[in-house]
């Protein structure tokens, strides 16, 4: 079977974050890049995150991950902790464990 070749660009809150899960572990999907944009936390933590959540999904360890612009490009900075937590994917505890 054919697998799609997807580029997932995402913000990577708790949403994204089961987006990427589902990604990379769906048979029909070959993920070829992740690319991060500021969203429910900075872009330099929607990284981080994104990078732990691919270890956690068992993503391949050379798979690109590129940050993007750092702030919304047309509204204010608008973070809601209250809802998806100061880390921006809910304040996992435990946390999930550092990218290598």
């Amino acid at each position: 079977m054919d697998r799609m070749p997807v580029i997932l660009d995402v913000d990577t809150g708790v949403d994204d974050a089961l987006a990427l899960l589902l990604a990379c572990r769906c048979p029909m999907l070959e993920v070829l890049a992740v690319t991060c944009v500021h969203g429910n936390i900075g872009v330099d933590a929607v990284v981080e995150n994104t990078l732990r959540v691919l270890d956690a999904a068992g993503a391949r360890a050379d798979l690109p991950v590129a940050g993007g612009f750092g702030e919304p490009l047309v509204q204010p900075v608008q973070h809601c902790p209250e809802i998806h937590g100061k880390d921006g994917i809910g304040d996992l505890s435990p946390p999930l464990p550092p990218s290598p």
